[in-house]
């Protein structure tokens, strides 16, 4: 089901059972069967009827002496439409951190028909041998329009202190959406809440005779929009949590997550058990930095930790001192992103060399909320060192990420420092070192035929993106061909040439290029002088927006063509020379003509400035990629004198 999956927003791991004999599931109501569509939106291809949620906090009274916290969950689904049939399979990743009791589900069809989820739906794949991670799909059975869908389970949280939060919304409507937290005494929690798209989750507290209950529910929510240009899903979601900042038992008191210092101290408890056991670390110290520089022995110890220690699929930034050690990291050489940081801080130190660790969030995944001091917001951690009184970020968990750089994806974003729990923003590349510019020369002969060369340089972050874009070199040839011939599909490419340099970011394409004789018109010739960067396409169609527009990063898109014809043909139409500012950069083109020498040079530049811009701002940056599709939609055109 995607994202909408009712049981992916919560099971981040599962070792399965099925209990679909004994499932109660609530009867189905008649306006649940006579419901066809849902009031808002019209074309919603599914919604969901209902889900509930229970929260058994560090055993509540049930399991007495246990830290463990159980979910059970029921939830209900309706297809509407005939797209709406993909939400019968529901695919998810996991490892064996926790346990799901049990799983029911059925399909009831419009005629009244029940059909349970047989056990052969479930497919069960082991991804990670070291990691125990999984993928699991459950596919429910007769999935068509106008089925109900039911599922139900109970899972099992290992530990008391970091869950996720609960989801009221979906990708798809939720008619009515409650989760109730039931809590032991002896521990005092945190209640947090998000509702970005304005609906409103209503709360209640009361004491029980083993603790307290917290129920909060929330009715006709929207389908959270799914947006290229617009915030992560965990941005938009409705949503509710409860975290831990005091555990009481008899005469004493541990301090949680009641801060984000206290939540550091809490967090560094895990990380001083797992590195007090190093091994030969200091051996294998001044092996790899020998006599070198400070700035030497920083590179090479980077490297080691990047090159060496394989990255292992990760569980945020925390440790388990049980499972793993510093010793256990270097002897297996392999370690999750929070792992090979704190190796790497490790060696640093034992080199002389001061090193705080960062936590950090990748933009993609989630936001975070600088008010909850919760450490699942982030999912990975840097490093920060000074060299010649630079502050440098180390990232090692990604072997295409320099010395001194970090992924893109979390460029610009808020993060942690671990030590001093202050929060800092990641730097951000600037829209002028994140280039895509093309050059292209092209001469018009007498027979009317177009034919050239073109370099395409993108340094930055948009290098990043195509860089080891195919599995191979003829690949990767093959691509950029196939990418260039769809800019230019008047024309042959031939003689691509590719060549990468990682570390730097850069990566240059070189290719020739000669119009097709069954395009050769004659005594005309029509050029659409913005490829192959553009024509631009109006990507914000909708007259109004209620959320954020976001962009991948701030670029430049530059494009310069030099045009030569003979004297026998002269320019008949250009495009006008353009200049809009927006809020988020500027569109900006010029035309600079030669007629005694029959050559123009046509220029074209696309800024894109900021990351993440408002609603209030939308219109004008609607209004900066029109006319950048108008202008672009403009042709150059040579014709033959005499025509």
């Amino acid at each position: 089901m995607k994202r909408t999956a009712i049981l992916a927003t919560l099971i981040l791991a599962l070792v399965a059972s099925r209990g679909a004999a004994a499932a109660d599931f609530p009867p189905i109501t008649d306006e649940e069967r006579a419901l066809t569509s849902v009031p808002g939106e019209p074309n919603a291809p599914a919604v969901v009827l209902f889900k509930k949620g229970e929260f058994l906090m560090a055993g509540y009274g049930r399991f007495v002496g246990s830290l463990a916290s159980h979910l059970r969950v029921k939830a209900r689904v309706k297809i509407l439409t005939e797209a709406g049939k993909s939400n019968g399979e529901i695919v998810i990743a996991h490892d064996d951190r926790l346990r799901l009791q049990g799983f029911a589900g059925r399909t009831v069809l419009p005629d009244g028909r029940v059909i349970p989820v047989p056990a052969d739906s479930e497919l069960r794949r082991r991804t990670s041998e070291s990691r125990k991670t999984f993928v699991t799909a459950v596919i429910f059975p007769a999935v068509q329009v106008g089925a109900i869908l039911d599922y139900q389970y109970e899972v099992t949280f290992s530990s008391p202190y970091l869950l996720e939060p609960w989801y009221f919304s979906e990708e798809m409507p939720v008619r009515h959406a409650e989760v109730v937290y039931e809590t032991p005494r002896n521990w005092t929690y945190q209640i947090w809440s998000r509702s970005p798209l304005g609906v409103k989750i209503t709360l209640e507290k009361q004491k029980s005779s083993k603790g307290y209950e917290v129920r909060a529910w929330a009715d006709g929510l929207p389908a959270v929009p799914v947006d290229p240009y617009g915030p992560p899903y965990a941005d938009l979601a409705s949503q509710m949590m409860l975290l831990p900042v005091l555990y009481s038992s008899f005469d004493t008191q541990q301090g949680l997550m009641s801060s984000w210092l206290a939540t550091a101290r809490w967090a560094d408890r895990l990380y001083l058990q797992m590195t007090s056991d190093s091994g030969d670390l200091p051996k294998k110290v001044r092996a790899i930095a020998g006599t070198c520089d400070l700035h030497q022995k920083a590179e090479a110890l980077y490297r080691f930790v990047r090159d060496d220690i394989q990255t292992q699929p990760g569980d945020g930034v925390l440790v388990d001192p049980d499972r793993t050690s510093l010793r256990k990291v270097l002897v297996e050489r392999r370690g999750t992103a929070i792992e090979k940081a704190l190796l790497l801080q490790a060696m640093l130190r034992e080199a002389g060399i001061g090193a705080l660790l960062v936590w950090a969030a990748d933009r993609d995944r989630v936001t975070m909320d600088d008010k909850l001091p919760y450490p699942g917001w982030f999912d990975t951690a840097f490093l920060i060192i000074e060299l010649d009184f630079e502050r440098t970020f180390l990232d090692p968990a990604s072997p295409d990420v320099a010395f001194g750089q970090i992924r893109a994806a979390y460029e610009g974003t808020p993060a942690r420092i671990f030590e001093t729990a202050e929060g800092i923003v990641l730097p951000e590349t600037s829209y002028d070192r994140n280039v895509r510019r093309a050059e292209i020369d092209l001469a018009l002969d007498e027979k009317g035929r177009l034919a050239g060369t073109g370099t395409l340089r993108l340094t930055g972050l948009p290098a990043v993106e195509r860089l080891h874009w195919k599995n191979d070199e003829a690949q990767t040839v093959q691509a950029w061909q196939d990418r260039l011939a769809e800019s230019w599909r008047d024309f042959r490419i031939d003689g691509v040439q590719v060549a990468e340099a990682p570390q730097e970011r850069k990566i240059t394409v070189t290719w020739s290029m000669a119009q097709r004789d069954e395009e050769v018109l004659g005594d005309e010739a029509i050029l659409a002088p913005s490829a192959p960067l553009g024509p631009a396409v109006q990507p914000f169609v909708e007259p109004e927006r209620k959320i954020d527009v976001v962009f991948a990063y701030p670029s430049r898109d530059e494009v310069e063509l030099h045009l030569r014809w003979p004297a026998a043909w002269s320019l008949e139409g250009r495009p006008a020379p353009a200049k809009q500012t927006a809020p988020c950069g500027e569109l900006t083109t010029s035309v600079d003509l030669n007629a005694g020498e029959h050559t123009l040079v046509y220029r074209r530049r696309l800024d894109i400035t900021r990351r993440q811009l408002s609603p209030g701002e939308y219109q004008a940056v609607r209004g900066l990629f029109g006319e950048a599709a108008k202008n672009d939609g403009q042709k150059l055109t040579l014709v033959r004198q005499g025509k």
